[in-house]
């Protein structure tokens, strides 16, 4: 449920009592993931530029943002390539017990590969999915960077 809609159901006095947090991802290693995990379920047969055309995007900002999707409403939003240690932080402050291992690695299988992202897409597409995921980057300022680098962030 996105969070603006939980805001609106419940007493403003308990939603702000309450620890909203969400987890976000780098988008083109979010659309990467995305694609192998949808290439994974129709075996292969369609390409990753078959993927961009068709326009199905896992673009998650309406789950965290007011009803404009300009201004997030949960805090913090934690980062996925950080994730264990962003998750022990938000836990600590919450007194929930947390060893640093998640254990489950949901739909790990789908994508066997590391390459990273800036090796997989090529100008154009990285181009597309700046323009679909403009909004996310916004938010949270990532960018992809050409070449062996790295995925960028602030």
């Amino acid at each position: 449920m996105p969070a603006a809609l939980v805001q609106r159901r419940i007493p403003a006095r308990v939603c702000n009592s309450y620890c909203k947090f969400c987890v976000e991802r780098n988008q083109w290693e979010k659309v990467l993931h995305h694609y192998y995990m949808q290439a994974s379920r129709l075996r292969g047969r369609f390409s990753l530029d078959e993927y961009l055309a068709r326009g199905k995007f896992p673009i998650n900002y309406p789950r965290y943002t007011d009803s404009t999707g300009t201004k997030i409403i949960v805090n913090p939003v934690l980062r996925y390539e950080n994730l264990d240690a962003e998750l022990t932080e938000v836990f600590s402050q919450l007194n929930v017990p947390f060893d640093r291992t998640l254990r489950i690695l949901a739909k790990s299988e789908c994508r066997t590969g590391r390459t990273p992202c800036q090796l997989v897409f090529n100008e154009e597409q990285s181009k597309i999915i700046s323009e679909v995921f403009a909004r996310e980057i916004a938010l949270h300022g990532y960018r992809f960077e050409s070449g062996l680098n790295r995925i960028g962030a602030p």
